[in-house]
């Protein structure tokens, strides 16, 4: 298992996972447009979300790519805001989501030292999260669109 920095070569096998997790309910294809959104940015440079600073995205390979996870900075509110973490939907419950969260943890660590994560996700994911200490900030009804909440959740590393 190799956990490496995104490559534009990824983007098509990036989409393929998005769309393997569309049937259980943590992604919809609308979400296709932000991800490709995201891509772009990545693939041109430059920060996909701004006033961030700086964003990092990673790839999860065995013999092919199986997971991604990104994150962007917020200097002046010293945060780090996790995004597309997703493992491809035939291999959930093998700890790869696990190992991809943690990666992200270190690496926040490690660049942004005393940096508070922040991430949102849905109803149909938040209690994944606690698992890791993440902590619910607040609900917002319908913040993703029809019956899909945002769960902002936060940790303080």
């Amino acid at each position: 298992m190799l956990i490496r920095n995104y490559l534009p070569s990824d983007d098509l096998r990036i989409r393929e996972i998005l769309i393997s997790n569309i049937p259980n309910g943590y992604f919809v294809m609308d979400d296709m447009n932000m991800l490709n959104n995201w891509l772009t940015a990545q693939n041109k440079g430059v920060v996909a979300y701004p006033p961030a600073v700086a964003d990092h995205f990673y790839v999860l390979e065995t013999d092919k790519i199986i997971g991604c996870a990104g994150f962007y900075v917020m200097d002046e509110e010293k945060r780090a805001h996790f995004t597309w973490g997703m493992v491809d939907g035939s291999l959930h419950n093998s700890g790869y989501g696990k190992t991809l969260f943690q990666y992200r943890v270190d690496k926040v660590k490690e660049l942004y030292p005393g940096f508070k994560i922040t991430l949102g996700t849905s109803q149909y994911t938040y209690k994944y999260f606690e698992k890791f200490g993440m902590k619910v900030e607040s609900i917002t009804p319908n913040g993703f669109g029809n019956n899909y909440d945002r769960y902002y959740m936060s940790l303080e590393v």
